[in-house]
């Protein structure tokens, strides 16, 4: 072959090739936008089905698909571990966030999910963001994205919560943005950069904030009270008081309530008051508009990837209850920050351009008191207090005076393996004598042993859950599990922690791209979601995935 006709051939070769490079990326979303409602329920959807809007959450299920026995595969189930699972495709037991709080053996001392004071708060002079994911021991969604681009995707996450937005980010993210308490400015922290873009710098700078708006206005109802039929009344027992307030009734005065709370006034931490409200989702829904627009999400062949976290709800759930019509309000007006995301995103980026997930970090109990009062059912609130001096006094009748207990929350049990040990006794057979402690409290329906779990495998029922989220670096020595709704919490609101369907059930959509309409009952977890995704943009799983993708249907 002469020199004309293989310079010809390598021309050819090299058009045909860029264009296979064309068609394979083209055929890929060109924006990932992942969605964790905190504390979402499964059944809200369809419980305030009839109070949303055509373009929110309707628009999600009616236009994409809906895995509607979308399954949480371990416990307890909490915010941190949530936000992991999703984008890692895997559970604590890799992933190595056991909780968002969990007691460090080799520092001796309880630690929190993504304090690392190595590094320092970018866009405030607080500590608010001395944090990192190097917790995180596995990869996930954001960091395989990253080198299937060759570090030319974007990755961006929101939320008002630190671990919300920093354990979707991964280790390599361009940014990961969180809400300031004490001054309401968006900050990062120097783990992902060294200063703020000029954007954002305006955004915290510019005179007239819409979060400072948002603390001088009214938290009020979007529909008529008579509408809310999906909620008990307005005024009941099982709710907490809003600062300011002597009854939890509608409306809400922010501007009230910051005068009144003296605790956040304390403490420095103002726009703490925010997150309780249904601003501190539009807050977030603004920022990650901001973040399409100035990062020029979506603009060229490398899919990006913007992570948001809407926390509001679980500090509404927590507050209120699932029955109230706070809940209900707010994910009413959640539904409308979704449809203004959705509509941004189709002039922004383009109808069908982008693929949009959503699911939750974990769902929810009812209200012990309610279900007393209104369902006849025994349930009660407990005090991890009172458990670890009752399992403390059996431990010292057993062997010894000693404090044999490091840490205990919600049946959550650490023993001091350093104090055992120098006593000479055997680490299982105090693992055992606390169990039995825990069993003999009425409000414990089992207890699995740390030892057990490092040697037998489980996967059905509570053990399957629990052995899931068991490492046996972090986790602790005794699981306790607290009977049904039972919970270690105060007698308004209610929270989440526990095995049961309550807390695991959460929805997962999938929308835009090429997913086609439609629905599934089979059972299906969240850890399945990157894997989903990875398979959508043709990468790599995260390095600690054992999950297979959900089967959608695709145009």
């Amino acid at each position: 072959m002469n020199i004309k006709k293989l310079l010809i051939t390598s021309v050819l070769m090299g058009t045909s090739m860029l264009s296979a490079f064309a068609q394979f990326t083209e055929d890929k979303p060109k924006v990932v936008v992942g969605i964790i409602v905190d504390q979402m329920k499964y059944d809200y959807i369809s419980r305030y089905w009839d109070s949303f809007g055509q373009d929110g959450f309707k628009k999600l299920v009616n236009d994409g698909y809906n895995v509607r026995n979308g399954q949480y595969n371990y416990a307890p189930t909490v915010t941190g571990p949530g936000h992991a699972s999703v984008y890692s495709g895997t559970s604590p037991a890799y992933h190595s966030i056991v909780n968002n709080n969990f007691y460090d053996r080799e520092l001796r001392k309880s630690v929190y999910c993504v304090d690392d004071k190595r590094y320092q708060t970018v866009g405030s002079d607080s500590k608010n963001g001395q944090k990192s994911p190097y917790r995180l021991a596995v990869t996930n969604l954001s960091d395989e994205l990253k080198w299937a681009s060759n570090f030319r995707s974007k990755v961006v996450t929101v939320s008002i919560k630190d671990r919300s937005a920093v354990l979707p980010a991964g280790h390599k993210a361009d940014a990961a943005y969180w809400l300031d308490e004490k001054n309401g400015n968006w900050i990062t922290s120097s783990f992902y950069i060294d200063q703020l873009p000029d954007w954002v710098t305006a955004l915290n700078e510019g005179k007239n904030r819409p979060i400072d708006q948002y603390m001088k206005s009214d938290w009020t109802l979007s529909l008529p009270i008579e509408e809310y039929t999906a909620s008990t009344e307005d005024d009941t027992p099982y709710e907490s008081l809003f600062p300011g307030k002597d009854k939890p009734t509608f409306p809400y005065s922010i501007k009230k309530a910051v005068v009144a709370d003296r605790v956040r006034a304390k403490t420095g931490k103002k726009y703490d008051i925010i997150k309780g409200t249904p601003y501190g989702n539009t807050i977030v829904t603004e920022m990650a508009m901001s973040v399409i627009d100035n990062e020029n999400m979506g603009q060229d062949n490398f899919t990006d990837l913007l992570a948001v976290s809407y926390s509001s709800t679980d500090y509404a759930g927590h507050a209120y209850g699932p029955q109230s019509i706070e809940v209900q309000d707010m994910y009413i007006k959640l539904d409308q920050e979704i449809a203004t995301l959705i509509n941004h995103l189709d002039e922004k980026v383009g109808k069908g351009q982008y693929v949009i997930f959503l699911t939750a970090d974990h769902a929810g109990a009812q209200n012990a008191a309610f279900m007393r009062d209104r369902m006849n059912f025994e349930a009660k609130n407990i005090k991890s207090k009172e458990d670890t001096e009752y399992i403390e006094k059996a431990l010292n009748a057993r062997f010894g005076e000693g404090k044999y207990v490091a840490s205990n929350y919600s049946g959550q049990l650490y023993l001091d393996r350093e104090f055992i040990k120098e006593k000479g006794l055997d680490l299982e057979e105090v693992q055992k004598a606390a169990a039995e402690a825990f069993m003999e409290m009425p409000q414990y329906t089992h207890a699995l042993l740390g030892k057990d779990l490092e040697r037998n495998e489980y996967s059905q029922g509570y053990k399957g859950l629990i052995y899931n989220a068991f490492n046996p670096r972090f986790s602790p020595d005794v699981f306790g599990v607290l009977r049904s709704h039972y919970v270690d919490y105060g007698p308004a609101g209610t929270t989440h922690f526990s095995p049961y369907k309550y807390d695991t059930h959460v929805p997962i959509l999938f929308y835009g791209w090429n997913i086609k309409a439609g629905e599934t009952h089979a059972p299906h977890t969240v850890t399945e979601i990157a894997p989903t995704i990875c398979s959508f943009l043709n990468m790599n799983y995260p390095s600690g995935c054992y999950s297979n993708p959900i089967l959608i249907p695709l145009k």
